[in-house]
Parts: C-alpha cells; sequence; structure tokens
C-alpha cells in the first residue's frame, strides 16, 4: 500500500475511534402557562423538527473550520484554475473515467445487497464503457442503451443489513462522514484499484471533486452555519440512498413554487465574475460587502435586493442579475435585511421583521452604495434602478414611498412576487410548516424523515426538467417550503441573539455546540417570533411607537404606505396570481393601487416559481426597460 492510501486509512481510523459520545439533552423554555399579548400562538402544538445527533459537535465543527479554510484558500484555487485550463467536454470524460473504475465497488456491494439486476447493470456498463466508450471516457451504455448507474457502497450495504443510525463526525480532509460509513469507506478501499496506484487515487479524488468545489465553497460563504446545513443534507442524503421512494405529481401553487429550483444563471461561473467591493454604513460605522457586475460601456444600475434571509450571493440573486446584466444593465447585489451579512454589518436593530425599520436599513445601505459606485465609476452610471424579490421587493415598496428622504433616488422601481401584509405571509408559512401534523403522532417523525430524505434524492439523483411536475404532492412540497422558511427563521434568531441576547432562549450560544440551542430556536414559529423577540424589543426602543404587536403587524404592510405609492408611477410588479403569501383581494388591490398596466401578473407559478421562464424573464427586462426609458429591441 502507497503512503496516500496508508494517510487515509489512518486517518479514518483516529477518526473513527474518537466516535462514541452521548448527545446532549434538550430543554426549552415552557410556554405552557404564558398568558401575555401572543399567548394562543405559543399553546398551538409545533411539529418537531428532527436534527441530526451530534455528540461529536465540539471537535466536528473544529475540524470542519479547519476543512472549510482548505476549502477556501488551497481547494477552490487550484479547482478553479483546473476548470479554466482544462474544457469541460475534456473535464466531464475523465470523470466519466474515474467513475468507470470504480466498478469493483459497485458490483461487490450490489451482490452483498443482493441487488442481482444492479450486479447485472454495472457488469454490463463497465464492459461496454471500457471497450466501446473508450476505457470509461464515454458512457454508451447509458446514452445509446439506457443503462443507468447501479451505485452502491459498504457503507450503503451496512445500512441495508440493518445499521441504519451512526454517530455523525467530520474527516480531516475528507469531509463528513458517519461511523458507518468511515468503516464502510475502509471496506471498499481495498476494491477500488486506484488505491494501489499512486498517484491515481489522488488524481480520480481531485478529478471528481473539482467539479463540485465552488459550489461548497459559494455554499460555505453564503451560509451563517454551513456546518449545520452540510452535515443535515449529507446524513439525510446517505439515508436516503438506502430507501425506494414513491412519488406523486399533482400540481398546486406549493409545487409551482418549487420550480424555483431552476431559477440559477444560464453560466455557472457568473457569480464569481462580480468585484466584491465593501462600503462603510454610516448608521452603524461597519462594512458591507456587495457585489457589482459592471459593464463595459455607461448604463443604468439596477440594484438587486434578495428574498427573506437570502445572501447577496444566493442562487436566485445571481441568476437575476445575470438576466438584467445580459439585459445590458450593471447590477449591484445586496444581502437581505434578515441575512446574518446585513444584520451583521448594516443592520440598527438585532431583532429584524419591522418593516418600516428593516427597510430604512436597506435604503441607507443602498445609499453608501450608491455613492461608492458614483465616487470609483463617475462615468459609467446612467442612472439607477431598484428591483426587489419577495421580501426584497417588500422593502422595494417602502423605499419607493420613501419620498421626502435624503438617501439615493431610484428612477424606477421592479417589485418580484411581493407580499402585501407580512402577517399573511408568515401564517401562510407557519402553516405549511406544520403540515405533518394531519399525522399520528407515532407515526410523525418517520413521515418527515422519510420526506426530506425523497426531497434530497431529488435533488441529487432525480431527473428533474423544467418545466415538468415536481414529483411531490401538494401537502408535501408546502412541507418543504415551510420547512425552508423555518431554517430561514432559525438563522435570523441565531444572528439576532447572538448580537444581542434578549434572554429568552434557555440553551447558551455556543459557537461549537449548537445542536441544542438550534433545536429550542426551531420551536418558534414566525408568530412565535413576533411575540417572543419583536415586540419585547421594540416596545423597549420605539416606546413612542410600539404598544402591542398590532402596531407592528399594521405598519407591515404595502396598505400603510398606500398614498405615497399612489403617486408614484414608476413602480412595476411581477408576479402570480396564484401565489401563496397574498390573497385574491391583495391582488385586487395591487392592481387598483398601481394600475393594471404596471402589474404583470401570471396565472401560475406559486411564489417565485416561474422565474426560470423566458416570458416571465422579458416580463422582468420589459419593467426594466420601460422604467430605464430606453427602446427596447425585446
Amino acid at each position: 500500500m502507497k503512503s496516500a492510501g496508508r494517510l487515509r486509512t489512518t486517518i479514518l481510523l483516529v477518526t473513527l475511534l474518537s466516535a462514541a459520545c452521548a448527545s446532549p439533552t434538550h430543554q426549552p423554555r415552557d410556554w405552557s402557562e404564558f398568558r401575555g399579548e401572543g399567548y394562543e400562538y405559543f399553546q398551538r402544538e409545533e411539529v418537531q423538527f428532527p436534527l441530526v445527533d451530534d455528540p461529536l459537535e465540539r471537535s466536528n465543527r473544529a475540524v470542519s473550520a479547519v476543512n472549510r479554510g482548505l476549502l477556501r484558500y488551497v481547494a477552490d484555487p487550484i479547482a478553479s484554475g483546473w476548470r479554466i485550463l482544462v474544457p469541460k467536454p475534456v473535464r466531464s470524460a475523465l470523470i466519466r473515467a474515474a467513475t468507470n473504475l470504480g466498478y469493483p465497488v459497485r458490483l461487490v456491494n450490489n451482490l452483498l445487497q443482493a441487488r442481482w439486476r444492479g450486479a447485472g447493470v454495472e457488469t454490463g456498463r463497465f464492459l461496454t464503457n471500457t471497450t466501446v466508450g473508450l476505457v470509461g471516457l464515454f458512457d454508451p451504455a447509458r446514452s445509446r442503451w439506457g443503462l443507468l448507474p447501479s451505485n452502491a457502497d459498504m457503507g450503503q450495504t451496512l445500512a441495508q443489513w440493518g445499521w441504519t443510525d451512526s454517530t455523525f463526525f467530520t474527516l480531516p480532509l475528507f469531509g463528513p462522514s458517519t461511523l458507518r460509513d468511515g468503516l464502510g469507506t475502509l471496506g471498499d478501499m481495498p476494491l477500488d484499484p486506484t488505491f494501489w496506484l499512486f498517484p491515481a487515487g489522488p488524481a480520480k479524488t481531485f478529478v471528481t471533486g473539482a467539479e463540485h468545489v465552488g459550489t461548497m465553497t459559494d455554499l460555505v460563504e453564503t451560509n451563517s452555519d454551513p456546518y449545520q446545513l452540510v452535515r443535515n443534507l449529507w446524513v439525510l442524503s446517505r439515508r436516503g440512498q438506502v430507501r425506494r421512494f414513491e412519488y406523486d405529481e399533482d400540481e398546486s401553487s406549493a409545487t409551482d413554487t418549487l420550480q424555483n429550483v431552476f431559477f440559477t444563471p444560464d453560466d455557472p461561473r457568473f457569480g464569481r465574475r462580480a468585484r466584491s467591493r465593501a462600503v462603510t454604513i454610516p448608521t452603524t460605522g461597519r462594512d458591507l460587502r456587495y457585489e457589482l457586475w459592471l459593464q463595459r460601456r455607461t448604463a443604468p444600475v439596477v440594484f438587486i435586493v434578495p428574498g427573506l434571509g437570502a445572501h447577496r450571493r444566493s442562487k436566485n440573486a445571481v441568476a437575476l442579475a445575470e438576466l438584467a446584466f445580459d439585459g445590458g444593465y450593471s447590477v449591484v447585489t445586496i444581502s437581505s435585511a434578515l441575512n446574518f451579512d446585513f444584520m451583521e454589518h448594516a443592520a440598527t436593530t438585532s431583532v429584524p421583521g419591522y418593516a418600516p425599520v428593516d427597510s430604512r436599513d436597506v435604503h441607507v445601505a443602498l445609499d453608501a452604495v450608491a455613492r461608492d459606485l458614483e465616487r470609483r465609476y463617475p462615468d459609467r452610471i446612467s442612472g439607477r434602478l431598484l428591483m426587489g424579490m419577495s421580501m426584497g421587493a417588500f422593502h422595494t415598496f417602502f423605499i419607493a414611498a420613501a419620498e421626502d428622504s435624503e438617501l439615493v433616488r431610484f428612477d424606477g422601481h421592479v417589485a418580484i412576487s411581493p407580499p402585501v401584509r407580512l402577517s399573511h405571509g408568515v401564517q401562510e408559512l407557519d402553516g405549511f410548516f406544520n403540515i405533518p401534523l394531519r399525522t399520528a403522532p407515532e407515526e410523525r417523525e418517520e413521515r418527515i424523515v422519510s420526506l426530506l430524505q425523497k426531497v434530497v434524492s431529488l435533488a441529487s439523483d432525480g431527473d428533474l426538467e423544467p418545466g415538468n411536475p415536481i414529483p411531490l404532492s401538494p401537502g408535501e412540497a408546502e412541507f418543504i417550503i415551510g420547512v425552508g422558511f423555518r431554517l430561514t427563521l432559525h438563522d435570523m434568531i441565531w444572528t439576532s441573539q447572538r448580537m444581542d441576547d434578549q434572554g429568552v432562549l434557555q440553551h447558551p450560544l455556543s459557537r461549537w455546540r449548537r445542536t441544542p440551542v438550534s433545536r429550542e430556536i426551531l420551536e418558534y414559529s414566525f408568530m412565535e417570533y413576533l411575540y417572543a423577540f419583536g415586540l419585547p424589543y421594540y416596545r423597549e426602543h420605539l416606546p413612542d411607537e410600539i404598544e402591542s404587536a398590532d402596531d407592528i403587524l399594521e405598519r407591515s404592510t404595502l396598505q400603510s404606505i398606500a398614498e405615497p405609492l399612489r403617486r408614484n408611477e414608476r413602480i412595476r410588479v411581477v408576479s402570480s396570481a396564484n401565489d401563496f403569501l397574498v390573497t385574491p383581494k391583495d391582488v385586487d388591490w395591487l392592481c387598483d393601487l398601481l394600475g393594471a398596466e404596471n402589474v404583470y401578473m401570471d396565472e401560475r407559478g406559486g411564489h417565485m416559481g416561474n422565474l426560470w421562464e423566458p416570458r416571465i424573464q422579458e416580463a422582468v427586462l420589459h419593467a426594466l426597460d420601460d422604467l430605464a426609458a430606453r427602446p427596447t429591441a425585446r
């Protein structure tokens, strides 16, 4: 065995030997006797979101932090250079050849799992691709004869044999694993021919992993807790690989919304072409970063504010930036007012969610960015347009209504899928998250875990195509949407209480042991967040303005700023009539307020689920061109 193989085996064994500790206990605050304002929300039953047990969390996080440093400063530059120098067809061929060499691992484990057809398919694929496919550089077995891979490894085999739950840990250099899968990896190593031939093993690992390094780097940099996200996704993915799921296809507003996964940049490298700048925010004295894509010639700048809790480099923000940039605009993105990046650097409040304050903070940040651009590029900017998505669109309305503000003024405003009343939107999302309450209590956790595994399996292995129904039932899709927003709320509460601990949470806010407090935070709904965190905070900090939760809710509606909006003729809306964040009355009110000619309302699409469609993208570009007073060729 060569030195590389011995090193990997040693790392695995040392880490496996340390994987034996008890899980931390969880004791949330008892709200059963609470009778203050909003008590009815605390008495309602809430779904208990299952988190991965992580008794080794402290050491796992330490190892993960080192791995992230290596990812960002070593692996990412090397992989980026590889992707630039080597054409994609060549890279894809090498990945196919490297995958072909893993045939013995897949064959043996298919046999051990009694998957006779899978073993036969893998043998057929190997023989075909090794000969006709030129040692695996091409995949005629799939392209010509439809033989799909039957992936299997020793970790899956052990799971099939009954070892379903296992302690999670993070391997130095190699990332997430479990005791079961780590032992499985040791069992698979001798079956892999590249294991015995240095440097074939490291070369195979590099070739197959380089394509994913950029995605992993973006995930690390755009999430407040990448460790927890990677851990949960990895464990669900591994568990999902040993299950067989049944899929449903029933279109609804929720399944329409999930089509949003297809709204991604056409050019995967577009996001990395941005110039990342920092500007000092006058109200906080801290530096906030923004992303800039600048046209070579003079052009209007589109400032993009993404949806609830989204990062400036999130998938949707970058895709919308690419759309505007390809339309001839320079583009800026900043993070949402409810994202950790914005909260830590540009927010004047530690408890976001009150629209007048949040939108003012966003406006201040946009003003600082606009001044920075004028200073850096005085001859490259011919105008300024503001475009927001979802919560960013809601804040766009408030900024449009700030007529007398001394801050930057925009030539026009485009709102994509804006909510009209936050109270309606968040109660819908709370309801989505609690869909599993319809299931019997003894079956609930298993159904939740199974659904989450199904979604991860779909994302990694499913042949999903834009426009085809997402193979989930309406209830399943609603729960997945509810989970996504509840996790965003979790990150908000974590960041908020790290900035200013109000004493609501019972568990310590430790960066190295977050699982207990994460379990506690996930028990708070959006409405409970309002009463437990928001109301006490604003009563203290804005006593002349806020006396009750109704004051917060009434001022967090577009109706509260209707008059200045009615006088503003430079607002355009692109949305969907079946968006669950608005009611039919909200849609009618919006059209009456702005004029039906200024509102593009698609019949379907749910909440931003149709943004991948060319006709919706044309509507967005038409709104920008109309406000920029430029002739359009579209």
